[in-house]
């Protein structure tokens, strides 16, 4: 069986606008590989978008975009340096990218007045 068809109320706990294929795959009960076909169906049919953000090296998401050719050349950081914390410049093609999907906005519909 592929796609949401009978898996939107599992689905709807999710944040709609971080969806992470690790998390699609633990409400769901599926791989991680087939979690990963269900997003990218999703964003075939148009039901969500992929994105991807980039991860600091303490884990802190830098920026955002619709796509890696979206993401800045570089983007700030904290680094800790003898117990000084300061902000530092990295560049993102040096850093840890991530895959998410949010849900596609529907245009408003009319409704009947």
């Amino acid at each position: 069986m592929g796609g949401l068809a009978g898996r939107e109320e599992a689905l709807s706990h999710l944040n709609p606008e971080k969806i992470y294929v690790e998390n699609v795959r633990s409400v769901l009960g599926v791989s991680a590989k087939e979690a990963e076909r269900i997003c990218d169906a999703a964003a075939r049919q148009g039901v969500f978008e992929r994105c991807v953000e980039v991860l600091c090296p303490d884990g802190v998401v830098a920026a955002a975009a619709e796509s890696e050719s979206g993401l800045p050349a570089q983007v700030p950081c904290w680094s800790e340096q003898e117990g000084h914390f300061e902000e530092i410049e990295v560049p993102v093609d040096t850093l840890q990218k991530r895959v998410y999907y949010r849900l596609h906005e529907q245009p408003a519909t009319r409704s009947n007045r």
